[in-house]
Formats: structure tokens, C-alpha cells, sequence
């Protein structure tokens, strides 16, 4: 499927619906259009082109010679919990390294690992000059917003919501820009730009259709 863009208004219905705590702070918008080709994983490691998890499936990357999860060959059985070390240790193959602070840090940019009972569920990446952080939600559309708690949830494995903030990841911004982080999130943000120009032409055009009844 790739990307597609949905109306702004129904992305922001189910993004809403997801996430409760967006309901309470309003300081949050969309980012990049709906997609399924990469998760959040994937970018909070800067890339669109694959999605991103330590497990055994080839559906997803994980950088080689890495403990990965190995899945039950049945699909009705879940996954095993995914340890957030192994998060850890796969961002660390991009210049990451362990951190106590989720403010922003002058020349850093940091990744927040999200995790519930059942293990590692989410990561978000901070924006550069830390105004504010960046999300994949599965396959719907890339969000910016204000805080790390605008997304946690409840522990239980069985809630099915991301849970708490569990670590904290910070690179230099000189490996960021050698990953060519800053080019992809410039790119996402304008390709939405387009897709919303093109729906707004498109209603626009809808309008000066004369109406015939058939």
C-alpha cells in the first residue's frame, strides 16, 4: 500500500481514538501521510524504506548479529515480549547511547523506548532543538507532539497500549546528519504538504461540479 493520504479530519479521528491523552493536549499535529511500508520503529531510526524489529520475520530489519525474538510460526499465537535491551542495543549500531534525561540537550538527539508488561512496545524520536517529539503509530500517520506522556498508556500487556516511557537514547547530531535523518524528516513533511494541497484542489474541484440528479 505505501503511502495515502486520508482526510485530515479522519486521521485525526482515529489518532484521537488511539490515544486519550491527545485529547488533553491539543499542542499536536500530523507529520507525514498514512503508510504502511514502515513503523515506528523504523522511524524513529530515520528510515521509511523497511520496517523495523528485533524478531525473526522477514517483514522486518534488524541489524545483523543482534538477539532477535523469535516468533511463534502460528499466527493466532502473540509474539514474545521483546526485552527493551535489545532496542538498546540495536540503536546503538546507529551512535546511540544510554541516557537519564528526556529533556533536550543542545547537539543531541534522542529516541524514547516505550514499554508495558509484555515488553518493548514504541519508540519516539525527539526533533531537532527539541521542539517536540515524533511518532509512527503502527501504520497511521506520523504525529508531532509536545510531550512523551501525550502517548503512554496503561502496563498491562492485555490494554494493548504502549505504556510508559521505559529508556532514553541520545546521539550527537553530527551521526544524525551522516544517517541523513534531517533529509527524510524535511522529505515526509513536504510530501504531506502535497498530498494536502492535492485534497484541497480536489474539494475545491468537487464544488464548481454542477450537480445533475440521475
Amino acid at each position: 500500500m505505501a503511502a495515502q493520504f486520508r482526510p485530515t479530519f479522519v486521521a485525526q479521528r482515529s489518532l484521537l481514538f488511539a490515544f486519550r491523552n491527545l485529547r488533553r493536549n491539543r499542542k499536536w499535529r500530523l507529520r507525514s501521510p498514512f503508510s504502511d511500508s514502515y513503523q515506528c520503529i523504523a522511524w524513529a531510526a530515520c528510515r521509511t524504506d523497511h520496517k523495523w524489529w528485533p524478531v525473526h520475520h522477514t517483514e522486518f530489519y534488524w541489524p545483523p548479529n543482534l538477539p532477535k525474538i523469535t516468533p511463534s510460526p502460528y499466527p493466532w499465537i502473540p509474539w514474545p515480549p521483546t526485552p527493551v535491551d535489545y532496542l538498546v542495543q540495536g540503536f546503538a549500531t546507529l551512535g546511540y547511547t544510554s541516557c537519564d534525561r528526556r529533556e533536550f540537550e543542545f547537539g543531541y538527539q534522542k529516541v524514547a523506548i516505550y514499554a508495558n508488561d509484555g515488553g518493548a512496545t514504541h519508540m519516539a524520536r525527539q526533533r531537532f532543538f527539541g521542539r517536540g517529539w515524533l511518532s509512527k503509530p503502527g501504520e497511521l500517520e506520523d504525529i508531532i507532539h509536545e510531550d512523551l506522556s501525550d502517548i503512554e498508556g496503561a502496563m498491562a500487556a492485555t490494554a494493548w497500549q504502549y505504556g510508559q516511557v521505559a529508556q532514553i537514547l541520545k546521539r550527537s547530531w553530527w551521526s544524525a546528519v551522516a544517517n541523513l535523518c534531517l533529509f527524510r524528516c524535511i522529505w515526509h513533511a513536504f510530501e504531506l504538504c502535497l498530498y494536502d494541497l492535492w485534497w484541497r484542489i480536489l474539494k475545491v474541484k468537487w464544488k464548481l461540479i454542477p450537480w445533475k440528479p440521475i
